[in-house]
This record gives C-alpha cells, structure tokens and sequence, in this order.
C-alpha cells in the first residue's frame, strides 16, 4: 500500500513462451515469440491476484517485445493506461539466441554458459551487442523515473528474466545476496515488489507465482 511519496514498482516477467514438445532456446531481445497457452494462464493468474488485492496500478508498461506486451494485455484492467518503453526489453544475446543450452555448451563451453547462469557475467564468446554498463543504465533510468512519480504511485512493468535481476542492485546488497543464494532468476509469470519511501529502494519480495500473492498486503 503506497502512502505519501511512497512508490510500488511491482515486476513481473511474462509468462511461458514455449509449450510441451517444443524445442526450448535461449530468448532475448532478437526472438519475438507471444505467449503459448500456459503463459497466458499465468498472465490471467497475475490478473485475478491483482483484483483480489485491490492493487490497481497507475500505469501498466513493458518493451514493444509481443511476450511483454500480451502479458500486460491479459494482466491489467483495462482502465489501466498501458504504454511502451524500450528500456525494459530483453538483452541481446547476440549469437546466442535462438540457439539451445546443448548447442552453446558445444560452440561455447560449459564454463562461458555456467557463468551467466549461475553468475550473470557476460560471456567473453557470442558477441552480447549490449555491456553490462549499459543494461544497469537503463535499469537505473526507468527505476528514476518511477522513484520521481512520472508513471504514478504505482507501476506494474512486464519485461524478462535476463533484465529484471538488475533491479536488484537498486537495493545495497540485494543483487549479491540472490546471486549468492541463488535467487536471481524470476520464474516465468513470477512477480517481484520493490519500493521507494524517503528516497531509497527496499525490496518488498522476489520471484513470487501469482497465486502466492494473496500473502501480501497490497
């Protein structure tokens, strides 16, 4: 619940993008993929969690990805004005998208793949067209501009597992802590709260399936 300045930034990556049989690759900003039907169950998940809260947010917003976009499509109300902003879409794995974990491992080695999985480290092979400086900028930016209140007191922004663990490093000591935990990663359709009050960012939780979010007080 917002009071006074206060701002919710509530996170949430999109739902499934592959179903039962389908060849499972890696997916970043340069695959376009929508939802299969279980994504768009997760999508109506958030949906239903969301009304049963009373959390109606200011403003729904994701990249221009169609993942992202249908997500927030099937998630928010429909009075909830949605818009489009670029600094949420996916990093570019460059040579490694579209390609399965079996077939980098191959041209790249376990230890490159190990390292982003296990790490987020960028790989020193596949030619990842974006830094890491330039991802945490445009986290950073976003992150600024729900902080100031240009999208309301509350903002519910759909992008993906690769980009919203940098929100992490909004909070001191929160990103190292889940890496070293092992919670970086957000599950497809999970939800993570972060909050602004007296000019810094806490984190409310992480990684959270819609059903598990009658547990917060909204």
């Amino acid at each position: 619940m917002t009071a006074g300045g206060t701002r919710e930034l509530l996170l949430v990556r999109h739902g499934n993008t592959f179903g039962p049989g389908d060849r499972v690759v890696w997916v970043g900003a340069g695959e376009d993929l929508p939802l299969v039907e279980k994504g768009r169950e997760q999508a109506r998940a958030l949906g239903h969690a969301l009304e049963r809260l009373g959390w109606t947010p200011d403003a729904a917003v994701s990249s221009a990805l169609v993942r992202q976009r249908e997500h927030l499509e099937i998630a928010a109300a429909a009075e909830v004005p949605r818009s489009v902003d670029a600094r949420l879409g996916e990093l570019d794995y460059g040579a490694w998208g579209g390609r399965t974990t079996d077939e980098l491992v191959a041209e790249f080695g376990a230890d490159e793949v190990a390292a982003w999985n296990e790490r987020s480290e960028w790989p020193a092979a596949g030619a990842w067209p974006e830094s890491r400086g330039e991802v945490h900028a445009r986290v950073r930016s976003f992150a600024d501009d729900v902080a100031r209140g240009a999208l309301g007191a509350r903002v519910l922004a759909c992008s993906s597992n690769g980009l919203l663990r940098w929100f992490l490093e909004l909070v001191p000591g929160a990103f190292e802590d889940a890496r070293i935990e092992g919670r970086l990663k957000v599950r497809t359709g999970g939800a993570c709260l972060l909050r602004f009050a007296d000019g810094a960012w806490s984190v409310g939780f992480w990684n959270v399936a819609p059903d598990g979010l009658d547990a917060w007080d909204g």
